[in-house]
């Protein structure tokens, strides 16, 4: 089931007057996925990788694979340029009844309410779908993101040892999930 593209559509303006819009992502966005993905883990905190990891093609052919099996990309711009991104990757190859999250901001918008719009986009888009439930893993020492998932309903279900490596050191990760109570279980 392929939920109305309207679902997958906000838009809205920032406390400063500037505009932004969710979408579904398509190729067209690779290069500032690309560079959005740089941008983050140049932070060095966030997100495992370096910047320069992924090409505009590996990310054109990823996000083609990821729709392919019954995936979401939303791509969030905010006056006109890329500046997040929320992926759900569906299990068992597009077949299976949950999905997992990973989102991503610039640093400049984070903290406004924007991961907020996408994470409640793919929640409504998980519900229309009818999965039973979303996961996502987050560092346990990103309190504004764990902060962000717990007001959305999101529990923490456990550790992921080592989950990722950033700047080199292995990080584990805490799992957090939300019921959507979807009638795809029996």
């Amino acid at each position: 089931m392929t939920p109305p593209r309207a679902l997958l559509r906000r838009q809205g303006v920032t406390a400063d007057r500037r505009p932004w819009l969710i979408r579904p992502s398509s190729a067209t966005d690779a290069p500032g996925l690309v560079a959005l993905r740089d941008a983050v883990a140049a932070e060095g905190r966030w997100i495992g990788g370096g910047p320069g990891d992924t090409s505009v093609l590996e990310e054109s052919l990823g996000l083609a694979g990821l729709l392919s099996q019954g995936g979401l990309a939303l791509t969030l711009e905010v006056d006109g340029r890329v500046a997040g991104q929320l992926q759900a990757q569906r299990a068992g190859g597009g077949a299976g009844d949950e999905a997992e999250l990973a989102l991503i901001l610039v640093a400049a918008e984070r903290s406004r309410g924007l991961g907020r719009a996408l994470l409640e986009t793919a929640v409504d888009w998980g519900r229309a779908v009818g999965l039973r439930r979303l996961f996502l893993a987050v560092l346990p020492d990103n309190a504004a993101a764990i902060r962000l998932y717990r007001s959305a309903g999101f529990v923490d279900e456990g550790a992921r040892p080592r989950a990722t490596s950033i700047a080199g050191v292995e990080r584990d990760a805490t799992v957090m999930g939300l019921d959507l109570g979807g009638a795809a279980s029996t």
